[in-house]
């Protein structure tokens, strides 16, 4: 069963586009297949630019859109398509994609934002029986 995991961000600590970054670093280092699915086109362009650019010693491999044969490692779309093997959903949609039960993991962050939606995430997910996790940063 897909496991969800809500990321508090602290006001304080990493705006959302670093903990996307850093949590796209974990999931290739560990081997994972992820797609960053986004709100808007003007989500999808900052994201790529900030993965690209996150650390000096690093290097996420990304891209914007498949390649017939390829799998890019790190999607970044606000047009999914899910086809492929994948293994990690980072939401940063509005919404919850139908075909979300398809990862091993959804991941959701939560900031002062979007804290009335991530509340509407977590009923829904909840609602299902899907197993959730509360990560605070």
């Amino acid at each position: 069963m897909t496991r969800i995991d809500f990321y508090q961000l602290n006001p304080a600590g990493p705006d959302a586009g670093q903990v996307v970054c850093a949590l796209c670093q974990k999931a290739w280092d560990a081997g994972q297949k992820v797609l960053l699915l986004t709100a808007d086109e003007q989500q999808s362009a900052e994201l790529d630019e900030l993965l690209w650019t996150w650390r000096d010693d690093s290097f996420l491999p990304h891209d914007r859109e498949e390649q017939d044969g390829l799998i890019t490692p790190i999607l970044v779309t606000h047009q999914a398509d899910p086809r492929g093997e994948r293994q990690c959903l980072i939401n940063l949609s509005n919404g919850i994609p139908q075909w979300f039960a398809q990862f091993d993991r959804v991941l959701e962050l939560v900031h002062e934002d979007n804290k009335t939606l991530a509340r509407k995430h977590y009923a829904f997910y909840k609602e299902r029986g899907y197993p959730l996790n509360h990560i605070k940063l």
